[in-house]
């Protein structure tokens, strides 16, 4: 049985809404802040552009540094924040998308050549967009078109998108691993995920999510440790984690409330699971959400 322990380190922005599942943000900070992004994760992809600074970039446990008129590519569900390690001021932009927006999962061929690689065990696809490379360049000067154009129209944006999803495609995902190997566990596993996110909030057994792909249990844990990096069990912690992030950050619920209401029976167990995760107890981590004297501190507008 996978305890009953309940997505929300979650970004409370929302990015998208059902007729443009899409937005374009902007911030602006000064050159004494220390903190370009806080940590915090979102169903979404997003591709960042830093206009001028210079910061250091986290994605789970991997870095990346990033000067001005560079990029970066971050695969959905992944943690990931920002710190100013230079002595000027930050701007960036930020284009969030669902894949939906790129790609309808009702174009099943499409979606699951080239779309579905992308959101499971994507760690590895994360990057970093540098000028010196010329396809990398093409995708940079992309962005700069949706950021700095006069009129952003939905269908302009849409089809830039699609160019550079093309151009990401053909020069780093098609050429990872886990297009050509993992695709179709990818397609196969695909229920098994959505049920989890669907019911993480009851008690789950091993024998419960190997049914929903028709697999032993064996075959089940096999391949989906080789999918996602983690075995049912961890995958299922660090969602109900992550989940009850939101109830964190938006409420001032007590925090055992939140550790049952997020499939935690024991609070011990929670917050030693939270500090694995988050490198932070959770009470920690709700004195470090951004509140309105933080905001007060830098313009950040919704572009879209």
């Amino acid at each position: 049985m996978i305890g009953n322990t309940d997505n929300k380190l979650q970004e409370q922005i929302s990015h998208t809404t059902d007729s443009a599942p899409y937005s374009i943000h902007y911030t602006k900070l000064p050159a004494e802040a220390e903190l370009a992004l806080y940590l915090h994760w979102h169903n979404e992809m997003e591709f960042l552009y830093l206009v001028e600074g210079e910061i250091l970039f986290q994605i789970e446990e991997h870095t990346f540094s990033l000067c001005a008129e560079e990029g970066i590519f971050i695969p959905p569900a992944l943690l990931h924040s920002a710190t100013n390690i230079g002595n000027t001021p930050i701007s960036f932009y930020a284009l969030v998308f669902s894949s939906e927006f790129v790609i309808s999962s009702f174009d099943a061929h499409s979606y699951n050549t080239y779309m579905l690689p992308v959101m499971h065990n994507n760690l590895q696809l994360a990057l970093v967009l540098r000028a010196s490379l010329s396809w990398q360049k093409e995708i940079l000067d992309y962005l700069h078109n949706i950021f700095f154009s006069k009129s952003r129209q939905e269908l302009y944006i849409r089809g830039t998108a699609l160019l550079i999803w093309d151009t990401l495609y053909q020069n780093h995902i098609a050429k990872t691993d886990i297009n050509h190997s993992l695709q179709t566990l990818t397609v196969q596993l695909t229920p098994a995920i959505s049920y989890i996110q669907k019911h993480y909030k009851q008690p789950l057994s091993l024998e419960e999510l190997a049914s929903t792909v028709h697999l032993s249990e064996g075959q089940f844990c096999r391949i989906f440790k080789h999918l996602t990096g983690l075995t049912p069990f961890h995958y299922v912690i660090r969602y109900r984690i992550l989940q009850s992030c939101n109830a964190l950050s938006n409420t001032n619920r007590k925090i055992t409330d939140i550790a049952t209401s997020h499939g935690f029976n024991n609070i011990s167990y929670y917050n030693r699971a939270f500090i694995q995760l988050m490198h932070m107890t959770p009470s920690q981590y709700r004195k470090r959400m951004p509140g309105q004297s933080d905001k007060d501190k830098y313009e950040q507008s919704n572009k879209a």
